[in-house]
């Protein structure tokens, strides 16, 4: 499908309605703002400030609104006085989600709005993020996954509409291992901010395991400098770190990847999600559930879906239109509640 068809499926999905935003000034949020100021009947994007976002992210989500001439509300709440954020456990991004979407239930109840939607797209149901999960509960709308738009796709509009958006939006409690508490907040926040200012790199993480600084950056090359890096050691212990890694391999997600391989003889696209996933909701969308996994016929390919998280294509011969059926699938699966 064009990329201007999924534009105009989002635009069906938003039009004449009155929608509340999740947003963050991302890239996805941003283009869903975009959409919804040209076709809803009313829209307004609306920025939840849990004290434990980037610095920048709320004042920038402010300006890109401003930009699009969507109205925008901040609502500021301490996520760290709820105990079951604060744990850090597993399902934080779930807590942190619920908790975000219930804020803006109530506004919608009280204003009338018809929706909620978020920024979830196609290629973010790649990777483990429980927050969905949220979703499914508040029945939050995610119009990009509806339309199958992938992250190149966001990329691709918002660059050719000359459209600026904010590239790290990812709140800063998904750096630490163990509890959350402000002082080692403000630790990683300083951190990061240090090594943008002294390298220009737009994507850098510091993880916190239990003390110890991981630091992660798109470009590892532009760290790998001993002085540089004596001088990052230092700066990073007098804010009260231990000590300081760099991770060579550099900042990537834990995402499936569609591999071929071969069964039988014949060759097959294999792709192993990094969740598991609720056979039952799922078969409810595509009506054909044998066993303990689904099994179904899309165009002239078999797909086949276990609930570990495996997708097999069998009798496609290309990667172009393996892609396009997963894409298909992807868009249909329900991630399993824990």
């Amino acid at each position: 499908m064009e990329l201007q068809a999924k534009i105009k499926q989002v635009e069906n999905i938003l039009k004449d309605k009155k929608v509340i935003i999740a947003f963050s000034g991302g890239s996805d949020s941003t283009l869903i703002a975009k959409i919804a100021s040209k076709t809803s009947r009313e829209a307004i994007a609306v920025t939840v400030d849990t004290g434990t976002l980037p610095a920048d992210v709320v004042r920038n989500a402010k300006h890109i609104a401003s930009k699009l001439g969507i109205p925008h509300k901040i609502i500021k709440e301490n996520f760290l006085e709820h105990e079951k954020f604060k744990k850090n456990t597993t399902q934080r991004c779930f807590h942190c989600k619920d908790r975000m979407y219930a804020i803006l239930e109530s506004i919608a109840e009280k204003k009338g709005f018809d929706i909620i939607v978020d920024g979830t797209n196609i290629t973010d149901m790649l990777e483990d993020r429980p927050g969905i999960i949220a979703n499914y509960k508040r029945k939050i709308r995610s119009p990009l996954l509806e339309a199958k738009i992938t992250k190149e796709d966001v990329i691709e509009y918002l660059k050719k509409e000359n459209i600026n958006y904010t590239p790290n939006t990812t709140c800063l409690a998904t750096r630490i291992k163990g509890p959350i508490t402000t002082k080692k907040l403000d630790m990683i926040s300083y951190a990061e901010n240090l090594i943008k200012d002294l390298t220009g790199l737009e994507l850098v993480r510091v993880r916190d395991f239990d003390g110890i600084a991981v630091i992660q950056v798109d470009d590892t090359s532009k760290i790998l400098d001993m002085q540089l890096l004596e001088y990052i050691v230092e700066k990073f212990k007098s804010a009260g770190f231990k000590s300081v890694h760099v991770d060579i391999e550099g900042y990537h997600k834990n995402k499936g990847e569609l591999i071929v391989s071969r069964e039988d003889g014949e060759i097959i696209f294999e792709l192993k999600l990094p969740y598991p996933i609720d056979l039952e909701k799922t078969y409810s969308k595509f009506k054909d559930r044998r066993g303990d996994a689904l099994r179904l016929k899309i165009d002239d390919s078999t797909v086949r879906i276990s609930g570990d998280g495996k997708i097999i294509i069998e009798e496609v011969k290309d990667r172009k239109k393996a892609e396009r059926i997963l894409l298909e699938v992807l868009s249909s699966i329900k991630r399993l509640e824990n």
